[in-house]
């Protein structure tokens, strides 16, 4: 059989458009992480009202696992009060380690916080979307949904989808 440029260009469609087919069946894949860690202290707290900033860093458990060099650190800003029956709206930045510096997750978003409380009010949960991610994490998704269990600390089970 002799090749042709045109057999072989049609040939090299084939086998894009079959290739692709298959990547687009398979489609994104969905992951659940679960972070835990204890009770969260700011460790900087800068002005008062509107604009407060709190800062913090807390080592973290990834699926129910320790480990040096995984952690949470970020801040909360106070965009507004006396919204929703008297709630604050918090903008985060949360920026979740996971063992590489190099492996991040990135939330970002609003919530709602009782008015000059330090945190969520126990057992109240938020919902923040993933902004971003690095490392493992290049490209994905998703959302947190954020759970503040009191003397037990936080929960934050993360859903995210790789395309």
């Amino acid at each position: 059989m002799k090749l042709t440029p045109s057999s072989v260009a049609l040939s090299v469609v084939a086998i894009i458009s079959i290739l692709g087919l298959v990547l687009t069946l398979q489609g994104p894949s969905k992951t659940e992480v679960t972070v835990t860690h204890a009770v969260v202290e700011a460790t900087s707290t800068t002005g008062t009202g509107l604009g407060v900033v709190r800062t913090f860093y807390i080592p973290i458990e990834v699926d129910g696992v320790a480990a040096d060099d995984q952690y949470l650190t970020g801040t909360l800003t106070t965009l507004a009060d006396g919204v929703s029956g008297g709630m604050e709206v918090r903008a985060s930045n949360l920026i979740f380690v996971f063992g590489d510096e190099a492996n991040q997750l990135v939330v970002g978003g609003i919530s709602l916080y009782p008015q000059k409380g330090a945190t969520l009010s126990v057992g109240q949960e938020t919902v923040r979307p993933i902004v971003g991610g690095s490392g493992t994490y290049d490209g994905v998704m998703g959302q947190v949904v954020s759970t503040n269990l009191g003397d037990q600390g936080w929960s934050h089970v993360f859903h995210i989808t790789t395309p």
